[in-house]
């Protein structure tokens, strides 16, 4: 699929790895050898790559994409998805409808829809009048993201500023509650393995709180089945409200 290596600014090869990273591959090597290939340019995964090293691994991944080497379809398709969210996506915030219409409209941020529209893919995610998208479900709904105009999405940066500080301060929060009592996730270490708290982007005001395995799988069942995750649930119930998603991960919010 990739013939030829086209130049990519900085910033551009960041955000493709950004979303590269979070995508859900069926060949479930790809994620090593995306890191794999950070490690390679930057010395570790666990680093930020900048604008020069990110076009350095933006060149790796296009080779590997055309190489005939296990996954190179998956990942060139990905890729391609990629370049096809960041052509469409070009407002910093959009409000989104669903068709047909289920509920009020809902402010989105451009790097959430960027991200939502790399994950859908290219055939279903399409060009609309006035920089708007529409974004196809596989059960025939769609959903209609059309950009703010400017004194809306400046209301909206003031918004999303006030509730990223308040959930900024419920991690620190969170962090300082369990970090006495659970081994927390080390991002450095290979080995770092633990508890990790993070922001929910998707959700006002909320962080997570899962496991961490590392490098080493079989740690999970310290969270599964050692009785961490009910201690961290217990431990923070008394100051937050605490739930269980997906997965046994714990999102916990302050309490009303």
């Amino acid at each position: 699929m990739f013939r030829t290596l086209v130049p990519v600014p900085g910033s551009y090869a960041q955000t493709e790895l950004r979303l590269l990273r979070r995508s859900s591959f069926t060949a479930v090597y790809l994620p090593q050898v995306i890191d794999f290939v950070v490690r390679g340019v930057v010395g570790s995964e666990f680093a930020a790559p900048g604008e020069q090293q990110a076009v350095q691994i933006h060149r790796h991944l296009v080779r590997y994409a055309a190489s005939g080497q296990p996954g190179f379809r998956e990942l060139a398709r990905a890729m391609l998805n990629v370049r096809h969210a960041a052509e469409l996506v070009q407002h910093e915030h959009y409000r989104a409808s669903a068709i047909p219409a289920a509920g009020p409209a809902f402010a989105v941020c451009g790097r959430r829809l960027m991200e939502l529209a790399a994950d859908a893919g290219r055939d279903r995610v399409l060009p609309a009048q006035g920089g708007a998208l529409v974004v196809a479900e596989p059960d025939g709904h769609s959903t209609v993201y059309r950009p703010v105009p400017a004194a809306e999405a400046r209301d909206i940066r003031v918004a999303a500023r006030s509730a990223k500080e308040e959930a900024t301060r419920l991690h620190e929060r969170v962090v300082g509650a369990l970090s006495p009592h659970v081994r927390m996730a080390d991002w450095s270490r290979d080995e770092g393995y633990g508890v990790a708290v993070d922001i929910v982007p998707e959700a006002e005001m909320a962080v997570s709180v899962q496991w961490w395995p590392a490098s080493i799988p079989q740690s999970r069942v310290l969270w599964e089945q050692g009785g961490i995750r009910q201690l961290c649930s217990d431990l923070l119930s008394n100051w937050f409200r605490v739930a269980e998603g997906p997965q046994g991960i714990l999102q916990t919010r302050n309490v009303a």
